[in-house]
């Protein structure tokens, strides 16, 4: 199992290519919610979400290996996550990508170099299309969220979160993460377990796509039997990750699940309130808090917001659906 000394041990590795998120607070939002909140915006990222750690962590070591290519599978985030890297260690990247994921992620994709062969979402198999290919091509298959490597280097982002509770006194009560196959919820959770042991830590997920929610209820991975379309294109995942959910299973409290609409209203109160632009599946955690599925009185709470990759056209969508 992934411990802390790993996460240390990836942070040194990827922390002179990334940016220490800001962590943002609400004088307004503190007041109405009557608790303390610290949103970590990982839109302030490169490539927009927290997906970059991970594909840092995982191809700096196949560097160091001499591997010079790598295939992954992805809906966007992680694709850019590991174009870059691979841009950066001076690696060939091939990715499987829907036909569906949004046109500023494949545009950013190709624009780091990598080569995309897109599939049809829900009707193939992406994992397959990507084994085979790296297969053929002799590469490793850097996946997107069941790799040590990849839960080490997300878990930089509690490290950075945990820093800056520790030098500002302060002890956090709840952690919300937003969620699809694990990866940054369980790097996340290493973290905060070994400097906060107390600290309640929640997936949060779209209710069309809460797996992680029903395996934690089920303890153990649990397939979900009917697959329903959502906005948060990054989080939908059908089972937790094998090696992410025993990680998951031991660190958090429970699952909670929110709808597209929650997620929209989300969407539109950080742009209002802290302006900042996020893709739906970086405002799951805020959507819990929102929506009241969190009893968060007077506690401490740190929010992640875990990524901004979203076309404007959609945004403008999202914003004008959360009106009514």
């Amino acid at each position: 199992m992934v411990n802390i000394s790993d996460l240390q041990d990836s942070y040194q590795r990827i922390k002179n290519y990334i940016n220490t998120t800001p962590i943002l607070i609400s004088k307004k939002f503190n007041q109405d919610f009557k608790a303390s909140f610290y949103l970590k915006n990982e839109v302030e990222q490169v490539t927009g979400s927290f997906k970059i750690r991970g594909a840092l962590s995982a191809l700096s070591k196949l560097k160091a290996n001499n591997i010079n290519g790598v295939v992954a599978y992805s809906s966007g985030n992680h694709a850019q996550g590991v174009s870059k890297a691979a841009q950066i260690f001076d690696m060939h990247a091939t990715i499987v990508m829907p036909t569906d994921a949004p046109q500023n992620k494949i545009a950013k994709t190709l624009a780091n170099g990598a080569e995309i062969v897109l599939y049809k979402r829900h009707i193939e198999s992406r994992e397959e299309i990507a084994t085979k290919i790296a297969y053929e091509k002799q590469y490793p298959l850097v996946k997107p969220f069941d790799n040590e490597d990849i839960i080490a280097g997300q878990g930089s982002f509690g490290l950075e979160a945990c820093e800056y509770f520790i030098e500002n006194n302060i002890t956090p009560d709840i952690v919300l993460s937003c969620t699809s196959g694990g990866g940054l919820v369980a790097g996340t959770s290493i973290a905060f377990k070994h400097y906060f042991p107390d600290v309640e830590i929640y997936p949060v997920e779209p209710e069309t796509c809460n797996d992680t929610e029903i395996s934690l209820k089920n303890k153990t991975r649990t397939r979900l039997k009917n697959h329903q379309k959502t906005i948060c294109d990054a989080l939908e995942v059908e089972i937790p990750g094998e090696i992410t959910f025993p990680i998951n299973l031991k660190n958090c409290t429970s699952g909670i699940a929110v709808s597209d609409k929650e997620v929209c209203f989300a969407m539109k109160y950080l742009y209002e309130n802290f302006n900042v632009k996020a893709e739906p599946s970086g405002c799951v955690s805020l959507a819990a808090i929102l929506a009241g599925k969190v009893d968060c009185e007077g506690k401490q709470v740190l929010i992640t917001i875990s990524g901004g990759n979203v076309d404007d056209k959609d945004f403008s969508k999202y914003l004008e659906s959360a009106k009514h």
